[in-house]
């Protein structure tokens, strides 16, 4: 068996409904080269938002756990962005085989995500010329923009992760939102909208839940 692997991160985000606004996808794009990358992800259909449960595609097949860290802290990026940062612990478990998940599930508990993204790194050095005071030798960063589709809902997601020790991401995190949500943002993104992946997709799987389905308890 490989090597599991962990990560601590501090990441927000946010949802909104269709594809990406032209506008979110040139700004990400502004970062460096970024080329669109696509994949899907089977998910666990979460009971609780702060626990994730996925099969991972796109060559690097994995199972992946994400425990959320407590509930979440609101932060003003700008005036115009206003999100909950969560923190998270992953751990990653390779797959050895390929699972019938991929094509089929009899339990209809799983949710297949299809996944298009633009992605821009920032590795230790660039981020310590967004703050000089960050002294993590092996923190990183990214910023996204992804379209993703699950249960015939398509609808895109804005977020920036910090990994690396947990006493550095604060920083990290602080730093780079203040670099990409400056003057020239431009879209809004609210408090609203700011969500994990496994809250985004408990409210898509409630919206495609058909009401014959449902069960209403008695007033008894």
């Amino acid at each position: 068996m490989g090597r599991t692997d962990e990560t601590n991160s501090l990441e927000v985000r946010w949802f909104g409904t269709g594809s990406p606004p032209q506008a979110l996808s040139e700004w990400v794009s502004g970062f460096g080269d970024v080329e669109p990358s696509q994949r899907t992800d089977v998910y666990l259909s979460p009971l609780d938002s702060g626990l994730n449960l996925k099969l991972r595609g796109g060559g690097a097949d994995a199972v992946e756990l994400k425990y959320r860290l407590g509930s979440g802290t609101h932060h003003v990026f700008s005036p115009e962005v206003t999100g909950t940062v969560e923190q998270w612990y992953k751990w990653s478990f390779p797959l050895e085989y390929t699972p019938s998940l991929w094509s089929a599930d009899p339990t209809g508990l799983w949710v297949s995500v299809e996944k298009t993204r633009m992605l821009s790194a920032f590795e230790t050095a660039e981020l310590r010329s967004f703050d000089d005071s960050i002294s993590a030798t092996d923190a990183t960063a990214h910023v996204e923009v992804t379209e993703v589709t699950a249960l015939s809902n398509t609808g895109w997601t804005c977020g920036v992760e910090a990994t690396g020790p947990p006493d550095a991401l604060e920083d990290v995190l602080v730093a780079v939102g203040a670099r990409v949500f400056g003057e020239s943002f431009p879209v809004e993104l609210t408090a609203t909208q700011s969500l994990g992946y496994a809250a985004w997709l408990r409210g898509v799987s409630a919206d495609s839940t058909p009401t014959s389905s449902v069960l209403v308890p008695s007033n008894r």
